[in-house]
Parts: C-alpha cells; sequence; structure tokens
C-alpha cells in the first residue's frame, strides 16, 4: 500500500499507542523537541511515520534548515488525522507560528478536529498576511459553524 499521511498517522498509533503518539506529536507541534534530536530516536521514526520519504530528505539535508518548520507542519496534519479534539489547545498555540507553512496545516487540523471554542482562533485567521493560511481558515470556517 502507498503512504499516506492518514496511514502513516495511523501506523504511528498502532506502533506506539495513541497516548504516547499524541505526545510526541504535540511536543512537535509546540516546538518542544530541539532540531539536533530530531534526526535520531524516537524522533527519525516519528517523523518517518507523518512525513514518509520527504521527512527521510530532509533528515539528510546537512544543512538543516528545511526541518525548522516541516517537522511542526506534519505533526499538525497528523493530529488532524489521530481525530483527537483533546489536542485543541496545542493546535491553536500554533496558528501564531512563525512559518505560515504551521499556521495554514494547525487551521486546517482545527476544522478537520472540529473542536469546541477554535471559531475566534479560526476566525482571526482570516487576516493572516499568507494567502493560504486565509484559505484554509476560510475552509475551516465552513466547517466549524
Amino acid at each position: 500500500m502507498a503512504w499516506t499521511p492518514a496511514r502513516g498517522t495511523s501506523d504511528l498509533i498502532t506502533r506506539e499507542g495513541h497516548h504516547q503518539a499524541i505526545t510526541r506529536l504535540t511536543h512537535l507541534l509546540d516546538g518542544n523537541v530541539a532540531g539536533s534530536d530530531l534526526c535520531h530516536e524516537p524522533w527519525r521514526s516519528v517523523l518517518t511515520a507523518i512525513g514518509d520519504g520527504h521527512a527521510e530528505r530532509l533528515m539528510n539535508d546537512p544543512s538543516g534548515d528545511r526541518l525548522a518548520y516541516w517537522p511542526r507542519s506534519w505533526a499538525a496534519r497528523a493530529l488532524a488525522y489521530a481525530g483527537d479534539p483533546g489536542v485543541a489547545s496545542v493546535v491553536v498555540a500554533a496558528t501564531k507560528d512563525d512559518h505560515w507553512r504551521v499556521r495554514m496545516t494547525a487551521i486546517q487540523t482545527l476544522g478537520r478536529l472540529g473542536a469546541d471554542g477554535v471559531v475566534d482562533e479560526v476566525r482571526a485567521a482570516l487576516d493572516d498576511e499568507h494567502p493560504r493560511v486565509r484559505a484554509a481558515a476560510a475552509l475551516a470556517l465552513t466547517r466549524l459553524e
């Protein structure tokens, strides 16, 4: 079977257990993992599960520049597939991330989770500087309102 973000997330949850997988994903999303640790276990396996071949290529990039935001974006996406509305506060915080891709993915995840009490944060993203974040917010609001 071909890798998909949903399948990668499911495999991570099966391998690590739901609680541990959610804990690892939220630590990635909130930036609690040092960049130098991302290429080592357990983070390497987590990133490979949620980022597939793209993760492998980035972990082999000697500059490490792109590892600065992709793991947070992948973690936000994986949390959408994990389907645990209890992570909403961590995902809401990611809507203020420095990188537009992380903000966009966090907004998309809030829309998919359907978590209570996030409409104001999603609505605020309609004023984001990046058009893809604004578009994600507009779509997420159709799911939340």
